[in-house]
């Protein structure tokens, strides 16, 4: 059996002429199910407005089925009421980035998926997508799971940098990077998901740097689209980032938090909420789909020494500067506002690279405040000129440095 299936197909037995493949394709939440099957199997059968393009992979810890698609519109579709099998445990589905969508299931026993086929109605009236999810033991599970290998991912735009009217070669570019979006939303409060709230706090952000001259700003995503860790880095390095911000608003299920808190890279946590807090957001994005067990831990490590030991002075000088220009804005920030932990998304080696925590979902105040479009623009005010601060200080510290 192969370690991962990658199933391209538009159409079956039918001819292309049969249906035309152009719009976005729909998903009909009334006729998509996953039940139970003989035998202990479960059926999945998605109805689809027309034929798209697809792949199917296994991925392990914890045991889940992705289907990726051309981008697919999930308009009612409901888990509660697509989940009819004991055997499925979670389903989370959402745009993967720029054309592609994602739905995983989470599996309550190892099962891989057989009999997958796509048919397209002779009249173009749909298509039905439907598999069989049959019981196999773990190791043979084990065995067939893995993500696509990267050279057979859809490989995502670059984001279009926006530049300040006066740009040249010279100007400082700053990455900025709003957490989670897509599938996965992030921390939750009612109807408000953090991806959302911080998609609109890093435009506030974008718009406030580019007030000063000689800077300008790359956005890892200006919608709401999946892009996986390892790709918000990659873009930071292609672009040639300067530094690279990352926003988030987590929620804690235990205790009270609240402020702004800017977290910088570590291997060890300064406390056991930022290993949890750290720990927590890479989880997010292994349930979303997305398998980082193929990273080379060898040069990752290496990787985390160079940023520790060349880039650990600048990233600290930033986080001062950055808590700095909160305060001049009157932003609330956290008892203890530059804290340590070992986020996969600043382990960028030589780019000067911080997470900033812009308050807690879980706090009624700080929800608010990420509500309110004031607090937002002079949240953007302050990290703006906490930025420009520390570029202007790390031009003077330059010449003493390469001495």
């Amino acid at each position: 059996m192969l370690r991962w299936a990658i199933l391209f197909m538009v159409l079956m037995a039918h001819p292309v002429a049969a249906q035309t493949l152009g719009g976005l394709a729909r998903i009909d939440p009334d006729k998509s199910m996953a039940r139970d099957g003989l035998f202990d199997t479960a059926q999945v059968t998605l109805q689809l407005s027309q034929g798209v393009p697809y792949r199917v992979f296994h991925l392990t810890d914890p045991n889940r089925l992705v289907l990726d698609f051309k981008e697919l519109d999930f308009t009612g579709l409901l888990p509660e009421q697509f989940i009819k099998s004991d055997h499925i445990l979670a389903m989370r589905y959402g745009s993967l980035g720029t054309g592609w969508s994602r739905i995983v299931l989470d599996l309550a026993n190892p099962m891989l998926a057989d009999d997958i086929g796509l048919s397209v109605a002779d009249n173009g009236g749909g298509a039905t997508l439907s598999f069989r999810l049959a019981l196999v033991t773990e190791q043979d599970f084990v065995a067939s799971s893995g993500a696509p290998d990267k050279t057979e991912r859809q490989n995502l735009p670059l984001p279009s940098i926006t530049y300040s009217p006066d740009q040249n070669d010279q100007d400082i570019l700053v990455v900025l990077d709003a957490g989670h979006g897509g599938l996965d939303p992030g921390a939750m409060s009612g109807t408000l998901k953090e991806a959302d709230l911080m998609l609109l706090l890093v435009r506030d952000v974008r718009e406030a740097i580019l007030r000063f001259d000689g800077m300008s700003v790359a956005l890892t995503r200006d919608a709401d689209h999946f892009v996986s860790l390892e790709e918000r880095v990659s873009m930071a390095y292609d672009l040639g980032a300067d530094v690279f911000i990352s926003l988030h608003a987590d929620a804690v299920t235990e205790g009270v938090a609240r402020g702004v808190t800017v977290y910088s890279l570590s291997d060890n946590a300064t406390d056991q909420a930022s290993a949890l807090l750290a720990a927590r957001h890479d989880r997010d994005e292994l349930l979303s789909g997305v398998d980082l067990s193929d990273a080379d831990d060898e040069i990752a490590n290496i990787l985390i020494d160079i940023a520790r030991t060349e880039n650990a002075p600048k990233i600290k000088r930033l986080a001062t500067e950055l808590i700095k220009g909160f305060k001049s804005q009157s932003v609330g920030v956290n008892s203890r506002p530059h804290r340590r932990a070992g986020f996969s998304v600043l382990k960028a080696a030589d780019i000067p690279s911080v997470l900033i925590e812009a308050g807690f979902m879980s706090t009624g105040n700080d929800l608010k405040n990420l509500q309110n479009s004031e607090w937002r623009q002079k949240f953007a005010a302050g990290l703006a000129q906490g930025i420009v601060t520390w570029v202007q200080a790390e031009d003077i510290l330059a010449p003493q440095v390469r001495q």
